[in-house]
């Protein structure tokens, strides 16, 4: 009995209490009537205070954001270009077209993102529509690929690049911690870790200025990061150092352990330890493990002897039309077998802005490879595209008669029904392996003679620019650099007096550097010269 009872008594204190909740719920859900008495108008000078402290936070934080975004509006200030010229000479700079392609498909997303958590606006909108069309992930292995070709080819190093120098001149513009770490990156996936580690060594001092904090917060790149990636680096270099014919999959392993949360204040003490040592003591240690350069990086480089001048080098041609005995040109011979000949002052500056202005108007010139086959002239892969072509097919233009007829008169060789001019512009880093023009006579595609009309006998090249830092045409086995200079043409011979190949015509493009590299070419066919050389036939 007395247990009944305690159970009712608990059943009936627990429906009071549910009765009284559903009383309080009731009662906040009915509408507060404040202006029936001061009060209860007391009560709104304690919420308004309350809602102010809210708005106060709510400005501080968008105070914030937009100090942030002040500060990166400031890292994009660049002095006004009105000029095409002006534009192309900026972008001629890797410097500046480097960081900011990377900046246009890695940090610009980014900062859209920021600016939407603030307020999503029509500007917004806009900005992503833009950026659509912006580069694209291929396009920017393509500029990291360039870049890593002039610091290879001109041995140069990461902090020096950082600070504007290149191949000891110095200029003004720099790079920032996240371009240092993507090319960082971009070094380690290519297991090129004596390369990646001076990059992130590079990163994580320039990350240490004001705008660190805005990497952190908008870009994610924090130090942290940076840290735990240069110490798997330098744990993936002394493997590779120790044994460099082969890459173990332990290695990664053991990388990893080094860089794990647990590890990480040790490892970050060991590397501040490793960072204060002095930097050039570091750059000499790397240089004990470079590569010997390549014989065309040497040549690339300025390394070459220079050949003393064979008797007559420079001289007027008038030899091979009655134009010429009027205005001759001025020729300077290179190498007697196989020829090549440099030519003075033949281009004109109207056909030559005459020519970049179509190329500019136009917006679908083709890509440009790197490689030139022996047995076929195929597309190669797509990161090695580092040039645009466009082709001036027939006499359609007003200049292609007048440039035509100055090749027939420089090489004294036949270009009828040969009319197109090939324009090309190069890109970050852009260059032309060491490669031949003619074809392997053992390999010849079936419309060898219909299509092509035969091998290249000679190649005409017009420089329709200066370039400031590189760009030189090299011919490796001869061990002759030309540097280009607007209006000179450079002509060479592919064929031999019988007509067969000549291996010492094997040449390349060395990677510009510092300015805009356009140029002219045409390649001169054998089966075209049975009038003009008859042996050959």
């Amino acid at each position: 009995m007395k247990m009944r009872f305690l159970f009712k008594l608990n059943l009936l204190v627990l429906l009071l209490h549910q009765n009284l909740a559903i009383e309080d719920t009731q009662m906040e859900d009915t509408e507060m009537i404040y202006s029936s008495s001061v009060l209860s108008m007391v009560k709104l000078l304690e919420m308004e205070d309350s809602l102010k402290d809210n708005l106060e936070s709510y400005v501080q934080v968008m105070q914030t954001k937009l100090d942030s975004i002040k500060l990166f509006q400031q890292m994009l200030q660049r002095e006004a270009m009105t000029t095409l010229e002006e534009r192309e000479e900026f972008m001629g700079n890797p410097l500046n077209a480097f960081p900011l392609l990377r900046r246009l498909n890695q940090d610009w997303p980014k900062w859209l993102k920021y600016l939407r958590t603030a307020i999503a606006t029509k500007t917004t909108n806009a900005m992503e529509k833009k950026l659509k069309s912006g580069p694209s992930n291929e396009d920017l292995q393509v500029a990291l690929k360039g870049f890593a070709r002039i610091e290879s080819f001109y041995d140069q190093e990461a902090a020096d690049m950082a600070k504007g120098d290149l191949l000891g001149q110095h200029f003004g513009s720099q790079l920032t911690a996240p371009d240092c770490f993507a090319l960082a990156d971009f070094y380690y996936n290519q297991t090129q870790f004596a390369r990646c580690t001076p990059w992130y060594r590079t990163a994580l001092r320039i990350h240490q200025s004001s705008e660190g904090k805005l990497y952190e917060k908008v870009l994610g790149l924090k130090r942290k990061k940076i840290y735990k990636k240069y110490a798997k680096a330098l744990v993936m270099e002394a493997f590779y150092l120790a044994m460099p014919n082969k890459i173990n999959p332990e290695w990664e392993t053991l990388a990893n352990q080094v860089a794990v949360e647990a590890n990480y204040r040790s490892t970050k003490d060991a590397i501040d330890e490793y960072l204060a040592g002095d930097a050039d003591i570091l750059q000499q240690e790397a240089a004990k493990h470079k590569p010997k350069p390549s014989r065309l990086e040497r040549g690339c480089r300025g390394q070459w002897q220079r050949k003393s001048s064979p008797p007559l080098a420079c001289r007027y041609n008038r030899e091979y039309s009655a134009f010429l005995l009027l205005a001759p040109l001025k020729m300077e011979v290179l190498n007697q077998q196989p020829l090549i000949v440099l030519y003075h002052e033949v281009l004109y500056e109207k056909e030559l802005r005459a020519m970049r202005d179509i190329a500019n108007k136009n917006a679908t010139m083709q890509d440009g490879w790197t490689r030139m086959h022996s047995d076929q002239r195929v597309k190669p892969e797509p990161e090695d595209r580092v040039l645009k072509l466009h082709i001036f097919q027939g006499n359609s233009e007003s200049f292609s008669p007048s440039i035509n007829r100055r090749i027939a008169d420089m090489t004294g060789l036949e270009v009828q029904g040969n009319n197109a001019l090939h324009l090309s512009n190069y890109g970050l880093g852009g260059y032309f392996n060491a490669h031949y023009d003619y074809v392997d006579l053992t390999k010849r595609p079936a419309n060898y003679f219909t299509e092509w009309g035969g091998d290249v006998l000679a190649t005409v090249l017009l420089y329709a620019s200066d370039v400031r830092l590189g760009g030189a045409v090299v011919f490796p086995k001869l061990k002759i650099s030309v540097e280009p200079k607007k209006g000179n043409a450079l002509i060479w011979d592919n064929l031999n007096n019988a007509g067969d190949p000549d291996k010492l015509s094997k040449h390349a493009v060395c990677p510009v550097v510092m300015g805009s590299r356009w140029t002219i070419y045409k390649w001169i066919n054998k089966q075209q010269q049975m009038l003009k050389r008859p042996c050959l036939a």
